[in-house]
């Protein structure tokens, strides 16, 4: 994503199963924030979404609930193959670029894939699903039919 960083706030995001992970999000008044960077590990919250926190004993903003969604997907795709050739990892991720979507990268192993509401998810998913070096997963699944 393209911000500048000191015009962003960490916001913290807790999963029982998953533990912490914190998210960039811009405020957009006292206790709303849009999500401008996209989650590896947590489900539920995508890159727009505008969601409400508010700070904790240290001072820390703690996700509380999602306001609005944007209509964005997330995904994840994972591969060994990644770790053992940074070409191909680079290969996967022009080609995910070229169907619209916005990648990070966490490791060589890791991609958390944004796919915009303007982006043909499908194309985007039969992609992951024809390469069978990579495992993929809705990062968002409950979202779906939304």
């Amino acid at each position: 994503m393209q911000h500048n960083r000191q015009s962003l706030e960490k916001v913290q995001f807790y999963d029982p199963d998953v533990g912490y992970e914190n998210l960039w999000a811009t405020r957009m008044n006292d206790r709303r924030y849009r999500i401008e960077s996209i989650p590896f590990f947590i489900y539920g919250i995508s890159v727009g979404d505008v969601i409400t926190a508010t700070p904790d004993k240290e001072g820390r903003l703690q996700f509380r609930r999602v306001v609005k969604r944007s209509g964005h997907r997330t995904l994840r795709a994972r591969s060994d193959s990644f770790v053992r050739s940074a070409v191909y990892r680079k290969k996967v991720i022009g080609a995910l670029k070229k169907l619209g979507s916005e990648i990070e990268v966490l490791g060589p192993r890791l991609l958390a894939i944004d796919v915009s509401p303007a982006v043909d998810l499908e194309a985007v998913t039969d992609f992951l699903t024809n390469d069978s070096n990579v495992s993929w997963e809705y990062g968002h699944p409950e979202n779906l039919n939304d």
